[in-house]
């Protein structure tokens, strides 16, 4: 894996070779130098190096200028300019070199509206009502005299031998246009921006008017976009339009439908932590552009369009939505995609990210995915950034696309080992000697414990710079450099799982994952049952919805509730991985013609706050994954029907891509609700849904499949017994305290023999193909079932 041992280190001639700049020095016919080598870029262990030529800020070309786009949005007449800034190595300007661009473009640099709750939309209303008015915040300051976009990333790009480039999108700072949240000019802004990188639009010193300004001279054309949340949305936009030059992007817990944003399942909800809000306040929070055109944009784009077609009363998917879906855009994608985003994101939920990295997965396009258990935001670790800009805009193999698929932050209970031992007492040392770094990731964080002259050991961290050989580690700064301070001779140093430090993964969602169906056992009012080894519970369960009275879902999971349904599995006896999407159906009848159905899976004992005011967003949170439905929708996303009250309806829908470690000790919890105050429109209490515990089921991807769910009492039988029958097969211990035995439901009622014979089957061709039985045993167990008295 080229991340754990790349060894590129292309330097002076080599470097020029990717850069395509000239750094050789120049020779007379006598082989003396007349001239002064000219500064490149520097690459090591496949990544791009700070160069000290590039590192003097003071030094650093800044211009400013306006490209021309091929959209007229704000009814001018004229097509609408972007407001773009370029920070870029003197030596572009002085020395004839040429780079790529890191580019990030933003609705938000020129300022946002406020967020006060007044100017968000009213959620205490009854489903289905035509809401109240909402009121428009006051108009963002215009801010005239700005000369520049923003700084963001120009000390970690600029040094390593790229220009940065930023833009204020279209209606927004000093960019001309309307800003449209998702239509086709937020894709083709910046595909206007990279067609002037590349000579193919033209830039200009004023946004009318003013003298031509060219990139071709600095600008290599190759450009690589990243930004976070709405400033990650727009690298896919541009990659949308298939534009030549845009090599990479790294969308960082991007918005991939504005549907999905505001909607899920035909249900009206809220991003979490923005109650009220949709996509017409998103507009009103983004318009800070020229006061002259916003009150057309205002009623053009917001009222006739956004008011018109947002449909705040059904939730429906059309016509509106699917213009803003950019799944449903990604014929012309080609860049080279890194996807970013985290398994706690409650703001933009990861599905946004997951269900990209799915389709292009398909395309065949070189992707990577990087996810940590965090919230909203959080870059990648800069190696891996830096790697796949370094491969994808200059060229350098560093064999990024041969490196793992996937990285996830790992749990601190889950986390694999990885570490070394230290040889030799080493003090004030940025270079350690250990036995073997073969466990030692590139670029990733270490815990270095450092032994105090009194003796006792504090720890510190270091990220691993570079590693040159088996045995050496060499640290961006040196350690124990107090008085006295030494890292001891035999010392393990670590890698410890978190954000920085991903574990590494084939693809996501674990290929090794499969499947499982939970079924739910009665006793949902206190604390039913959830489990894969048992067949259905019977009889119907009811909760009472509290409405605009609701808590949110960590109360609920604490305490005896009839605002919920709660099944639990058995206390884990085996650590459980999820990765992928669960999916449930829920067969449920209300009493009301509309409802709101919440679910939550969530893990026991619960930690994080759980009182009624505290959000279930945090890291610290239990919340697993989550989902929201309307039942309505529950045969049609683009249409839905009122529920006849008392009729039982299946809703089958996903929850949000998950990828998580329960422990033992532990227990796995499904919730079903109605009202969630967090995310869902608030009605007055009192709605009943009853829910048919045979027709709901939920599907989890556990990795190993159905045998690695370790939910099981401790069995000490020899043989696998089926029915009183005797298979002469070795009962194994498959997860936990689970053992062949306990996935044979010969303690169920079945309709007949031939469907039991069946299951068994079933069951022994998963242990056959997990090479835990023999053809023989396989044959053996068949025949016991068949032998046995089992449904007759």
């Amino acid at each position: 894996m080229a991340l754990y041992r790349g060894r590129l280190r292309a330097r002076a001639a080599a470097a020029a070779i990717c850069a395509g700049v000239l750094t050789a020095t120049v020779l007379t016919a006598t082989g003396v130098a007349n001239a002064q080598p000219k500064a490149g870029p520097i690459f090591s262990d496949g990544q791009a190096q700070i160069v000290p030529e590039f590192s003097d800020s003071s030094q650093w070309i800044r211009q400013q200028l306006w490209v021309e786009t091929e959209f007229d949005t704000d009814g001018d007449g004229k097509r609408d300019r972007v407001h773009v800034d370029v920070t870029r190595p003197r030596q572009t300007e002085t020395e004839g070199l040429k780079v790529p661009v890191i580019y990030e473009t933003s609705p938000y640099y020129a300022g946002t509206a406020s967020t006060n709750s007044q100017y968000l939309w009213n959620v205490s209303h009854e489903l289905g009502a035509v809401p109240p008015p909402r009121t428009s915040p006051p108009l963002i300051p215009f801010q005239a005299n700005r000369t520049s976009v923003s700084t963001s990333m120009v000390s970690t790009w600029v040094p390593r031998g790229f220009a940065v480039v930023h833009s204020d999108s279209p209606g927004t700072g000093l960019s001309q246009g309307c800003p449209t949240v998702g239509a086709p000019n937020e894709s083709l802004a910046p595909k206007a921006v990279i067609d002037w990188m590349n000579g193919r639009a033209k830039g200009y010193t004023a946004v009318d008017g003013g003298d031509e300004v060219v990139a071709t001279g600095w600008s290599t054309g190759k450009v690589g976009m990243t930004g976070t949340s709405y400033n990650g949305t727009l690298p896919l936009a541009a990659a949308t339009t298939g534009v030549d030059g845009l090599e990479a992007i790294i969308p960082v817990a991007p918005n991939t439908s504005y549907y999905h944003y505001y909607r899920s399942n035909g249900l009206v909800r809220n991003p979490g932590g923005w109650p009220g809000e949709d996509i017409d306040f998103l507009f009103d929070y983004i318009s800070s552009g020229y006061p002259d055109r916003r009150a057309y944009c205002a009623e053009t784009v917001r009222v006739k369009e956004m008011n018109a077609h947002q449909d705040r009363v059904t939730g429906d998917y059309n016509d509106f939505w699917a213009g803003r879906d950019y799944l449903n855009q990604l014929d012309k994608v080609k860049a080279a995609t890194l996807m970013a985003h985290a398994f706690n994101d409650w703001n933009v939920v990861p599905e946004h990210s997951v269900r990209i990295y799915e389709a292009l997965k398909a395309k065949g396009i070189p992707l990577q995915a990087y996810f940590h258990q965090g919230g909203h935001g959080g870059n990648p670790p800069l190696v891996m950034t830096n790697k796949w800009f370094t491969r994808y805009l200059y060229g350098v193999q560093n064999g990024v696309e041969n490196d793992p698929k996937a990285w996830v932050a790992r749990e601190a209970e889950a986390c694999p080992p990885r570490t070394a031992t230290v040889v030799g007492d080493q003090a004030n040392a940025a270079t350690l000697k250990v036995a073997d770094t073969s466990q030692i990731p590139l670029g990733f964080t270490l815990t270095v414990p450092q032994t105090n002259a009194n003796g006792t050991v504090t720890n510190t961290t270091r990220v691993v710079d570079s590693i040159p050989d088996s045995t050496t580690l060499v640290l961006a700064s040196p350690v124990a450099t107090a008085a006295g301070q030494r890292v001891a001779n035999g010392t393990t140093v670590s890698i410890a799982c978190s954000a920085a430090n991903p574990t590494p993964y084939a693809d996501y969602p674990n290929p090794a994952a499969s499947q499982v169906t939970f079924q739910l056992q009665p006793g949902g009012n206190t604390a039913g049952g959830l489990t894969s080894l048992a067949k259905p519970g019977t009889g119907n369960e009811t909760l009472v919805d509290a409405g605009n009275t609701a808590c949110n879902a960590g109360t609920l999971a604490t305490q005896q509730s009839e605002n919920r349904l709660l099944y639990t599995t058995p206390v884990l006896t085996a650590p459980m991985h999820l990765s992928g999407t669960p999916q449930i159906t829920v067969r449920l009848a209300s009493s009301k013609p509309a409802a709101n159905l919440s679910v939550a899976l969530v893990r026991l004992p619960w930690t994080g706050a759980s009182g009624c005011t505290s959000s279930t967003q945090g890291t610290s949170t239990s919340i697993i994954t989550r989902g929201w439905a309307d039942p309505q929708n529950h045969s049609s996303l683009t249409y839905g029907e009122p529920l006849t009250p008392g009729r039982f309806y299946d809703v089958t829908f996903p929850l949000e891509p998950t990828d998580k470690v329960l422990q033992p000790g532990q227990q796995l919890g499904l919730m079903i609700f109605s009202t969630d105050a967090e995310f869902t429109l608030r009605p007055q209490p009192g709605t009943r849904l009853t829910v048919d515990l045979a027709g709901t089921s939920v599907k989890l991807p556990v990795v190993g499949g159905p045998l690695a769910v370790g939910i099981c009492p401790a069995d000490s039988s020899k043989t696998v017994v089926i029915g009183g029958v005797d298979s002469g097969v070795q009962n194994r211990v498959l997860a936990g305290t689970c053992t062949i035995r306990h996935h044979i439901l010969d303690q169920e009622k079945w309709k007949n023999h031939g469907q039991f014979v069946s299951h068994v089957g079933d069951v022994a061709d998963q242990l056959a193909a997990a090479d835990l039985i023999s053809g023989r045993d396989r044959g053996a167990l068949v025949s016991a079932a068949a032998r046995s008295n089992i449904g007759k």
